[in-house]
């Protein structure tokens, strides 16, 4: 019986080995705990109990412990399993394994994500100082797929004149067409038609490569151009310009959707320098010289900059930079400057008022000036009386002409960054959207 009671105890010990712990049950008589060394058992009151045989193992060492040869109902009213008082959800802290906890690996994710966009942030942070923000002057080479040469003396090139080179391109062509034109001066009339798209003129740069003519239309109303642009995608960079004839004659005449003059010198002898007409004008670093009006026609146009300089030829007349020609009343057409400057060649000391921004042609006008220099004798914001349908900006000019105290009611003076960035390059012409990457600009406005 003995060894009964031993065996009894063994399987206890394996079933449960946490009561070898103090129990947690309370004592009615003394409230305390009992533990195994407590437990008084009368073996006569056993039955008797077949012993197992150690043949048949009644414990499973390898899972659970069989529970056929033993029951714990026998000492309900003396040990209580688990006791009441342990909490079998805490681990104990002697010899337990590292539980997973979700908490410690969500902070250590959210950690990495927030590392990651600090870390982002402050690289495009940095960039955006680098590159004052969508300002380009990467020096990124024209890709031109194919490549015609003009030289004037015929050496190592394809071509003696430009017009014969822009006859020689492909019409309506898909791929970039790139005209390189040589040092000197190519006096004929250029006509980019509708047929020639994707056309590009690259010459030495302004004073090496010059178009001159001396093309004009005394008795008729139409312009005669030394350029006349008519295709789509066109390009004209580093090069001169010219014309000299006195009766409607003009430097460029530009039609085609979605042009690029960069690095380039207008000149006209007459009253207009360039006469533009469309949509997507976009002129970047260029020179205009003339006598009266520099820039006519109805387009949407941004320059950015460019140089204006009017030549004033009689003390007591009034001469305007700009004139448009529109009749409709949509502010998607109009004249935008920024970065520019404004002069006027031949002026006197003595002289009140000289020389007007803007003047309309039509019934209706849109002009927006942004950091741009004015010099002195430009004192107008408009000649004449403005239509009715005008808007009329200005943002952070400088210069004395722009400082003048007399800003008439119809100007719209903005007065912040966010104002002026609806006319930005990126916004008022979609510059990013199809200006190539060759050609330097700034997309948008600075603070």
């Amino acid at each position: 019986r003995y060894s009964k009671l031993l065996l009894s105890i063994f399987h206890m010990e394996m079933i449960h080995p946490c009561v070898s712990a103090a129990s947690t049950t309370d004592n009615d008589d003394n409230n305390t705990s009992p533990s195994l060394i407590d437990i008084h058992v009368d073996v006569e009151e056993f039955s008797p109990m077949p012993v197992p045989s150690l043949t048949q193992s009644s414990v499973d060492f390898d899972g659970a412990p069989n529970l056929s040869s033993f029951s714990l109902s026998q000492y309900s009213s003396i040990i209580a399993f688990p006791p009441s008082e342990i909490n079998m959800t805490q681990p104990s802290n002697n010899n337990h394994h590292p539980r997973f906890r979700p908490t410690v690996v969500l902070a250590a994710i959210t950690g990495f994500i927030i590392s990651i966009i600090i870390t982002t942030t402050l690289l495009g942070a940095f960039l955006l100082v680098i590159n004052k923000k969508g300002k380009t002057n990467r020096n990124i080479p024209l890709e031109c797929e194919i490549i015609i040469s003009v030289s004037k003396d015929g050496r190592k090139s394809n071509f003696t004149t430009v017009t014969d080179a822009v006859k020689a391109s492909p019409n309506y062509s898909q791929l970039r067409v790139c005209i390189h034109i040589g040092e000197g001066e190519y006096n004929e009339i250029v006509t980019i038609g509708h047929e020639k798209t994707n056309l590009v003129l690259i010459g030495e740069g302004i004073g090496k490569t010059t178009l001159s003519s001396n093309a004009s239309n005394k008795y008729g109303s139409s312009a005669a151009a030394t350029l006349r642009v008519i295709g789509g995608e066109f390009l004209a960079q580093d090069m001169t310009i010219r014309n000299g004839g006195l009766h409607n004659g003009v430097a460029v005449d530009s039609s085609g959707r979605a042009s690029v003059f960069f690095r380039c010198k207008l000149q006209g002898a007459a009253d207009v320098t360039l006469s533009i007409d469309g949509d997507l004008h976009f002129y970047r670093e260029c020179h205009f010289y003339g006598k009266k009006n520099l820039v006519v026609g109805l387009a949407r146009a941004f320059f950015q900059k460019c140089q204006f300089y009017l030549e004033k030829s009689h003390p007591q007349g009034k001469i305007v930079f700009f004139s448009q020609s529109s009749h409709i009343s949509a502010y998607k057409f109009g004249f935008v400057f920024h970065l520019c400057e404004f002069y006027v060649l031949n002026k006197s000391e003595t002289e009140v008022e000289t020389a007007f921004i803007g003047s309309s042609l039509g019934n209706y006008t849109f002009y927006v000036i942004m950091e741009s220099y004015l010099d002195p004798t430009v004192t107008g914001y408009f000649l004449g009386t403005p239509p009715n349908v005008t808007y009329y900006a200005t943002f952070r000019n400088v210069g004395p002409g722009a400082t003048k105290a007399n800003v008439p009611q119809f100007v719209h003076v903005l007065g912040s960054v966010e104002a002026a960035s609806h006319y930005s390059l990126r916004r008022f012409l979609l510059g990013d959207n199809w200006i190539t990457k060759a050609v330097d600009y700034d997309l948008d406005i600075v603070e």
